[in-house]
């Protein structure tokens, strides 16, 4: 449930102390919406509430909010940008105290895809896991702390013959229904996010203003 993925999110976070101080977050949502194994991150942004233009317009009334933004940073074969590039250009910009960057996984074992929402604090590697390396996004080339959160989307055809040993295919399977079940975990994963940078907003409230 939502309410999980956010306890899970927000115990991660109290490991940056000067993070959850200034409460200041750029989401970037990685993927390619086009292709349904890979928009995991489109949908997550559907998902999530941005306040930093409410904030900096109204900080009265907004005073309560943890300033969010969002970036889609689509894919470099639609962009020509590398993902890492055009998240590093948008924290010059927006200054962010934290970086949580979405995206799709592959998976070494079937029992894990669209199952297993994955969080840690060391970054990732956009590609990586289908042999597409690109620029990593960690906190080593952004210059703050990075979060990724993704969920495995694919698994490569080898790891379906039950042979630990056998090479990989470079064929990647996915299931049948990836198109609701990619749509369901944006929706989980977004409301999670929103709800662990806003813990003043409860579950009802996130799903009465993201509709």
């Amino acid at each position: 449930s939502f309410p999980d993925c956010a306890a899970a999110l927000r115990e991660l976070l109290r490991s940056f102390p000067a993070v959850v101080r200034s409460k200041s977050f750029l989401v970037a949502c990685l993927g390619n919406r086009a292709v349904p194994p890979d928009a995991v991150g489109p949908c997550v942004s559907d998902g999530l509430i941005v306040t930093r233009h409410l904030k900096a317009s109204l900080p009265k009334d907004f005073a309560a909010f943890s300033s969010v933004s969002v970036l889609r940073t689509g894919v470099l074969g639609t962009t020509g940008i590398e993902s890492a590039q055009a998240i590093r250009s948008m924290c010059e910009l927006v200054r962010p105290d934290c970086v949580i960057a979405v995206d799709a996984l592959a998976s070494g074992e079937i029992n894990r895809l669209c199952r297993n929402v994955q969080l840690c604090d060391s970054g990732i590697s956009p590609g990586s896991g289908v042999g597409n390396h690109r620029k990593a996004v960690n906190a080593r080339t952004l210059g703050v702390p990075v979060i990724a959160l993704g969920v495995p989307t694919v698994i490569d055809g080898a790891a379906l013959c039950g042979d630990e040993d056998a090479p990989p295919t470079g064929l990647f399977v996915t299931p049948q229904d990836i198109d609701r079940r990619v749509r369901e975990l944006g929706r989980l994963i977004g409301y999670g996010v929103t709800l662990a940078l806003q813990p003043g907003l409860t579950p009802e409230d996130a799903a009465a203003l993201l509709g």
